[in-house]
């Protein structure tokens, strides 16, 4: 009678436990997933980087992204040492759970294109590129789970500034 009772009492705990969630597997966290191009000529490309006029950006809709997907970035730029990096750190906002890719695109001052992108997001993650000592643009996109893609961010951000 006691194995009756204690049997009862597991497959009630594992049933519980079950319909509580606690058997879904844990998140994943988003990754930087540079792609690789390389450029013609004598000129070699980093991890995510194009040497040369070619400029592409992906397909996008004009306007403001609808205030139900907003999603919101910040972009610094380290203007302190002599390491020109170039950090987008994604923020989060209404539309979090709809963004399926965060494409970072730097346009350098000496004619590099830098690409990066983020899959699946989440708050604090950010990709860290290299810039140049110029002037350079930064543009980010948003793919949401609907397919439609959004600029979200597009400034020029210059290494250091004098008055």
């Amino acid at each position: 009678m006691k194995r009756k009772i204690l049997l009862i009492f597991c497959i009630l705990a594992t049933m519980l436990l079950l319909a509580a969630g606690c058997s879904q597997p844990g998140v994943q966290q988003a990754t930087s997933t540079p792609t690789q191009t390389q450029a013609s000529g004598t000129s070699v490309a980093t991890p995510g980087e194009t040497i040369g006029p070619e400029i592409t950006t992906p397909p996008y809709i004009e306007g403001p992204i609808p205030s139900q997907y907003e999603v919101t970035v910040q972009v610094d730029r380290n203007t302190v040492a002599t390491d020109p990096t170039i950090t987008i750190e994604f923020r989060g906002g209404k539309g979090i759970n709809f963004v399926s890719t965060l494409d970072v695109m730097v346009i350098t001052s000496d004619g590099r294109v830098l690409q990066d992108s983020l899959y699946k997001p989440q708050v604090n993650d950010k990709v860290v590129m290299q810039g140049s000592t110029g002037t350079d643009r930064v543009q980010v996109f948003v793919m949401l789970v609907t397919g439609d893609t959004y600029k979200i961010y597009d400034e020029e951000h210059s290494f250091r500034r004098y008055n």
